[in-house]
């Protein structure tokens, strides 16, 4: 199957209700959240309290990698971090292939957690574990490209454009009206894509991904990988199908509510961020470990913070396994649950998990103007502190205390 087709069966997913209501809800928040940011006086001040949060989930997911046969080693969201293992590489020939190992991994892991996680938890969690152990499979973006055969011959995109042999690495260091014809040409060239119309912005955000090393596959040969686009509308379609393939497989006897997928590409985002546009008005700040390409699921449902630490872990974990025949130790796909189901309802809204986030790939202005009017009312809604009068009440008791005492 292409991914043009893949993803017009998809379309029918934006008529369910609970879909058009999310929609809705994210442009009038994220709208706001923009407002906000152009009328906020201390920019720099929004920006480095986001940072701090970003950091934040740096140091959680260092420490919540998995280390030898530890099973719980996180916190909240990434309490489970379970790698699908393969021994022997996996060849993911169509996105219908790649479904069924994530949902036959996520079943036969969920079997063999689940007794742990019940004899790790005091209260009784039988009905929480049939709707699945593992909230979240994080995929890396060349699988999804080698199940939808992303893939185009080296001489067919690097090329001649007047007086510039581009090379679609560097195209943002091009002129303008070389990145146009660039475009103009290489997009006749690259079959893979159908007719999805693909748009520039979309090519050059893959091409800049694009791997030159590879899966030792015969069908990439003399070829490049070309990174995955339109990555939420794929991760949204994934999910759905995921879920449905695990309540089948099991005969509901693991009925997940849903399922978020998230996609992720291990190069650090810089060059990315500038062609998709998000560093242009100085609103988004970057999150630098890696590019996040896409997630199913509402905001709300699955935060982009959240998705930044799972990513981070994902690749800790995976260090390119999918390519190394070293170890024989492959991960292609890491899944990820919560130790206690309290953390689920707090932090995760469960049934929106596989809603289509927005089209085409994750896009760090909406995201963070989503969050801001959140950030905002933080800021403005805390209580201010009097150090002079905290001090002296915290020494004074001390002193009352030992003079009792005494």
């Amino acid at each position: 199957m292409t991914l043009s087709s893949y993803l017009t069966g998809a379309e029918s997913y934006l008529h369910e209700p609970v879909q058009r209501e999310w929609l809705k809800r994210l442009f009038n928040k994220a709208g706001q959240g923009c407002s906000l940011f152009s009328d906020a006086g201390d920019k720099a001040e929004i920006h480095e309290e986001f940072r701090n949060r970003i950091r934040t989930e740096e140091i959680k997911a260092w420490y919540s990698c998995q280390e030898g046969d530890s099973l719980f080693q996180g916190t909240s969201i990434s309490s489970l971090t379970i790698p699908g293992v393969f021994t022997e590489p996996v060849r993911f020939d169509n996105i219908g292939q790649l479904q069924e190992v994530i949902a036959q991994s996520y079943i036969e892991n969920h079997w063999r957690t689940a007794p742990h996680v019940k004899a790790a938890i005091m209260e009784d969690v039988g009905k929480w574990l049939d709707s699945g152990l593992f909230y979240c499979v994080v995929v890396a973006s060349k699988v999804i490209s080698q199940a939808f055969s992303l893939k185009v011959r080296y001489e067919d995109v690097v090329l001649k454009v007047d007086d510039f042999l581009v090379d679609p690495h560097e195209i943002t260091s091009y002129p303008y009206d070389v990145r146009v014809k660039y475009f103009d040409t290489v997009k006749e060239r690259i079959e893979c894509f159908g007719d999805l119309d693909i748009s520039r912005q979309e090519l050059e955000s893959s091409l800049i991904l694009a791997d030159i090393s590879k899966p030792k596959i015969e069908r990439f040969k003399d070829n490049i990988i070309l990174a995955p686009v339109r990555c939420n509308d794929i991760a949204a379609a994934m999910a759905k199908n995921i879920k449905k393939l695990i309540t089948e497989k099991t005969q509901s006897r693991i009925k997940p509510a849903s399922i978020a997928v998230v996609i992720y590409d291990t190069d650090t985002p810089y060059t990315y961020y500038h062609i998709t546009g998000a560093d242009a008005d100085g609103m988004s700040p970057q999150m630098p470990g890696l590019t996040v390409l896409g997630s199913s699921g509402t905001i709300d449902a699955l935060r982009w913070l959240y998705i930044y630490r799972v990513s981070l872990i994902a690749q800790k974990m995976m260090k390119s396994s999918l390519y190394s025949e070293v170890h024989r130790r492959f991960i292609p796909f890491v899944f990820f649950g919560v130790l206690v189901p309290r953390d689920a309802d707090i932090l995760l809204d469960m049934q929106a998990l596989d809603l289509l986030r927005y089209h085409g790939n994750i896009t760090p202005n909406i995201e963070f103007a989503y969050l801001l009017p959140d950030i905002i009312r933080g800021r403005t809604q805390r209580e201010e502190m009097d150090f002079r009068k905290e001090l002296e009440q915290r020494t004074h008791s001390c002193a009352s205390a030992q003079k009792g005492n005494a």
